[in-house]
């Protein structure tokens, strides 16, 4: 995506380096060596590594094996990956991505390494998904080359690159990470740097867990959302992703109301999803799912407890109040300054979260119901509507009005320019 007032020049990508050898990072050195780039994959754990190099190979004999590539094609790809144990091995590179867990303190530890080994100008770039890119940046000496490029996972599969800009990000660098998410074929934005950026920001508000806990079941939420398009509803994709990464945070916080919580109770009671079989739906060594009957008696004692209801809900019902909030908090991001265009938002939940293109992304939903309308809809569910959304109503705009750009375009360089200027 173009990115207004951006007339830096791009620095060179010949070579990358890519810190964790897990999921992520194997697949982001996929994607760097596919595209001719000289890969150094460094972890400090060298059966990590290892194991990280051993994953790509297996992906690489799949390819081989569909027909996919040649063996000469992967042997070349292979040629340009290399394995390294030392932060050294990156002084040369001319982009740096770090993908290792969410857990800031490794992250600063890392950034703080790489200001010390990376040569001047090396773009130094966080896969973080949701961390403060400007706290990162803050323990080097150079912030203006640090910026987020958050893949999806797997980032050799998934389409999608948001490169995050900071409040002490350069034009250079931004230039540069555009231009890698070009070279590296990925569909790219800039967006700002705010908890969750904007594909994991809009999507995260999205009303599933108020449906589950106010009486609709996990078979009929997803029933409605794979029906407008969904390729998967949000019951069997939290299945997927696995139920025990964010319910073992909650219990080890104190945060966990097993009596109360569907969440909390799914967790409780091992059901971790497809990994170990059940979690909302039961699944066989297939992992082809079938509804629950002992999931959703769970479900429906924490309703007992709470005073809730079962409620059967039309299509339409659970369709706003899924996917509304995504919509208002869409706005948000554009009111804010932390996206450049509503089609910005569209691309990143269309690719990032697989958002059924036909329908053009929230935001091109919500045009085609109309502003009014959805306004009203998020005013009768209790949802503050944004103030950028309230105004288009207003005054009558549409996403592609004149005066809407002007408006989306005054938050961008607001923001980014008052953060420069207090560098």
């Amino acid at each position: 995506a173009k990115v207004p007032g951006l007339d830096a020049k791009p620095g060179p990508l010949g070579s990358a380096g890519v810190i964790g050898a897990g999921l992520m990072g194997g697949g982001i050195a996929m994607c760097c060596a596919e595209a001719g780039m000289a890969v150094t994959l460094l972890d400090v754990d060298q059966s990590n590594l290892d194991r990280g190099m051993s994953v790509i190979k297996k992906n690489y004999a799949r390819s081989v094996d569909r027909k996919s590539k040649t063996q000469e094609q992967v042997d070349k790809i292979m040629a340009l990956i290399t394995p390294a144990t030392s932060y050294s091995a990156l002084a040369q590179c001319d982009i740096v991505v770090e993908a290792v867990f969410e857990n800031m303190k490794l992250k600063k530890t890392i950034f703080a390494q790489l200001d010390e080994v990376c040569k001047p100008g090396c773009v130094l770039a966080s896969n973080t998904s949701r961390l403060d890119i400007d706290v990162i940046a803050g323990v080097t000496k150079r912030p203006q080359d640090v910026i987020g490029c958050h893949f999806f996972s797997p980032a050799n599969v998934m389409k999608l690159l948001e490169n995050v800009r900071g409040p002490r990000t350069g034009t250079s660098t931004i230039a540069t990470a555009m231009a890698f998410g070009q070279k590296l074929k990925k569909v790219t934005c800039l967006v700002g740097n705010c908890n969750g950026f904007v594909a994991n920001r809009v999507m995260g508000v999205s009303g599933f867990p108020e449906l589950l806990e106010g009486g609709s079941l996990p078979y009929q939420i997803d029933a409605a959302s794979e029906a407008y398009g969904m390729k998967m509803g949000p019951a069997r994709m939290n299945d997927l992703v696995g139920l025990d990464l964010f319910g073992r945070e909650r219990a080890n916080s104190g945060l966990a109301q097993p009596e109360k919580n569907v969440f909390d109770a799914m967790y409780a009671a091992k059901r971790f999803g497809q990994k170990n079989g059940k979690g909302y739906y039961q699944y066989d060594d297939k992992l082809r799912c079938t509804r629950d009957p002992e999931a959703e008696a769970m479900i429906s004692k924490i309703w007992k407890t709470n005073g809730v209801s079962p409620k059967t809900l039309s299509e339409e019902e659970i369709l706003d109040k899924l996917y509304l909030p995504v919509v208002n908090e869409g706005f948000k991001c554009l009111e804010e300054g932390h996206a450049v265009r509503p089609s910005d938002i569209d691309v990143c939940c269309v690719f990032g979260y697989n958002w059924p293109r036909f329908t053009g992304g929230p935001m091109q939903w919500a045009s085609s119901i109309g502003l009014p309308k959805v306004l009203g809809k998020l005013e009768a569910m209790g949802v503050r509507p944004s103030g950028l959304l309230k105004e288009c109503v207003e005054k009558k705009w549409k996403l592609n009005s004149k005066d809407l750009v002007k408006r989306i375009e005054q938050a961008w360089d607001s923001r980014w320019s008052q953060a420069a200027s207090k560098l």
